[in-house]
């Protein structure tokens, strides 16, 4: 029970750091929102219907917390490049 604990606490705090350098490097502007804009304009692979299943609040913009949810489509299916130019 106490490495599941253990391992549980890591997930989420390794959660939290992708979350963080996902916003540094898409968020172009700083506003601590990440838009389909600053996706293509740094080089992603965007489809709305797909960017608009983690948006839950339907601002058209990804917050911290939404951006954790869509790690997935981000990283694993290869829709942005591993390096951009920012």
């Amino acid at each position: 029970m106490k490495n599941l604990s253990i391992a549980l606490l890591l997930s989420l705090s390794s959660s939290n750091v992708f979350a963080d350098y996902l916003m540094d490097k898409y968020d172009l502007n700083s506003d601590k929102m990440v838009t389909v804009a600053e996706l293509e304009q740094a080089g992603c692979s965007v489809k709305t219907s797909l960017f608009n299943t983690p948006d839950k609040n339907k601002d058209g913009a990804l917050s911290k917390k939404e951006m954790r949810r869509s790690k997935h489509y981000l990283t694993t299916r290869k829709r942005c490049p591993a390096k951009t130019g920012v």
